[in-house]
């Protein structure tokens, strides 16, 4: 019975995202007719790929929070979409209304056990805080201690399910059907999807993550993870910190550009310090309280990333900083997937025009936003799909750098990217490939040696370090000093 209560619900959710999606299609083949008229090719273009954006938006916000959850990851896969489809999903960060606070109330009572008069001293009816996943309210703990509770929204873990097997069926029709599916992995992505979704809705593991990070950060100045309270709990309710603080556009200028330097610093030691990253940190999810502390929230996504990350970001650094065309072709085919066909002297012409372009700026003007943009566009063109863990670590430095920017207009994430990597990438030829860390630990284990520069206050490497830098180190250097001369130039 309760299998042919499914069936049903999903035959009906499958009429319904049908019939959303037969709206989006019609006004599409409408805007299709008004492009003829535009006679200029690149104006069509854009007026498409702005018209895909404003429908896909419109669509999912029209499916419900499952879907929007899948349009707001979507927004940060600047290698699978164009800037236009991106600006569009990014509506969707903020605009999930809340739901009643009699459901809030019967939610709290079932977790816990007891009447939320019992546990509560104060609990407010209107949330501070509604996403596509829970709601966020203020709230006063018996013992008189200020928190957030973050509830789960009624029934979405089963709306999740019903709507993953849906878009998966989709997905596998779509590779039957389709070649550039297949080329594109859409299967492989509507899993990450789902899985990055689901993960969210076990709000047990977004306590074990704010757990982890503060054990991360534990000795950072400038940075704070809040602290979550085990006893009012659960996997559909987390209570924790409250953290009073701004929003970085609202924060004091004195703070912005230690800000920005704590930020930036932080998300280079959670990829290559401690393989644990915030995979959705964007300036919604950062407050800065009176004090000047940078605070983490909404650490539901996350990603643990291997060792060997850390030799792709340094090759693809090396590629920016002093490689040729040729070198960045075999950075490509090194890292990344690819098809069996694709042609690699088109992407090698690519290739070269982009390193021009490259080289006919000042090291010191370029923006890591602008080179990542124009990389994955030439990716996308040739069917090259950058391995997830390297997009993730990249869209995170260009969300990093777009936050920096806002922050402090004189930051520049690529010779700070290299001074961090500096000390860390001496000892990669020396360590053999099956002495990895075990995911989820803490660090490479370290040792003091001088600082890299005067500036920096970093003075930890990994233990065994050669006494002849390797050529990944070289490189780093040949980086520093090429945007010291720069620096110099009138």
């Amino acid at each position: 019975m309760q299998v042919g209560a499914e069936w049903i619900a999903s035959i009906a959710r499958v009429a319904m995202i049908g019939f959303v999606s037969a709206c989006a299609l019609a006004c599409y083949g409408l805007g299709t007719l008004r492009r003829l008229a535009i006679r200029d090719r690149e104006a069509r273009l854009r007026h498409r790929t702005r018209q895909r954006g404003r429908l896909l938006r419109w669509t999912f916000a029209n499916l419900g929070a499952t879907f929007i959850k899948v349009g707001q990851v979507m927004s940060s896969r600047a290698d699978l979409f164009s800037p236009d489809v991106i600006a569009e999903l990014r509506w969707l960060q903020d605009r999930v209304p809340p739901f009643a606070f009699r459901r809030v109330r019967a939610i709290v009572e079932r977790e816990l056990g007891a009447p939320l008069e019992s546990r509560f001293r104060e609990f407010a009816e209107l949330p501070i805080a509604a996403g596509s996943v829970a709601q966020v309210h203020r709230a006063v703990l018996a013992n008189g201690t200020e928190v957030a509770v973050k509830i789960l929204r009624p029934g979405v873990l089963t709306r999740v399910r019903r709507d993953g097997r849906i878009m998966l069926w989709a997905a596998h029709l779509a590779h039957a059907v389709s070649a550039r599916a297949r080329a594109a992995d859409v299967v492989g992505h509507v899993r990450n999807l789902i899985a990055g979704i689901l993960a969210q809705t076990d709000l047990r593991r977004e306590r074990t993550n704010y757990e982890q990070f503060r054990r991360n950060f534990a000795h950072t100045p400038g940075i704070h993870f809040p602290t979550v309270d085990r006893a009012h709990s659960t996997r559909s309710l987390l209570t924790m910190e409250l953290i009073h603080g701004v929003r970085l556009e609202d924060a004091a200028h004195a703070h912005l550009p230690k800000a920005a330097e704590v930020i930036r610093t932080s998300f280079f030691s959670m990829c290559f310090d401690h393989g644990f990253v915030h995979a959705d940190l964007h300036p919604g999810n950062v407050l800065i309280r009176d004090d000047g502390v940078v605070v983490v929230l909404d650490v539901g996504l996350v990603k643990r990333l291997s060792r060997e990350l850390l030799a792709q970001v340094v090759d693809f650094t090396r590629c920016i900083a002093v490689g040729t065309a040729a070198d960045l072709v075999e950075h490509l085919r090194r890292h990344h997937r690819y098809l069996a066909g694709t042609d690699w002297d088109a992407v090698a012409r690519d290739a070269e025009t982009f390193i021009d372009h490259l080289r006919a700026h000042r090291i010191v003007d370029l923006e890591l936003s602008k080179v990542v943009s124009e990389l994955f566009t030439i990716a996308r063109k040739h069917k090259i799909r950058p391995m997830p863990e390297m997009s993730l670590v990249l869209l995170g430095m260009v969300t990093n750098e777009g936050m920096a920017k806002r922050l402090d207009p004189s930051a520049d994430t690529l010779a700070e990217l290299a001074r961090f990597l500096g000390p860390r990438v001496g000892p990669l030829a020396e360590v053999p490939p099956r002495a990895r860390l075990a995911r989820g630990s803490r660090s490479w284990v370290r040792s003091p040696i001088p600082p890299i520069s005067a500036t920096d206050g970093r003075t930890k490497a990994i233990v065994g370090r050669p006494t002849r830098a390797s050529r990944s180190a070289r490189i780093t250097a040949r980086y520093l000093d090429a945007r010291a001369s720069s620096r110099k130039t009138p």
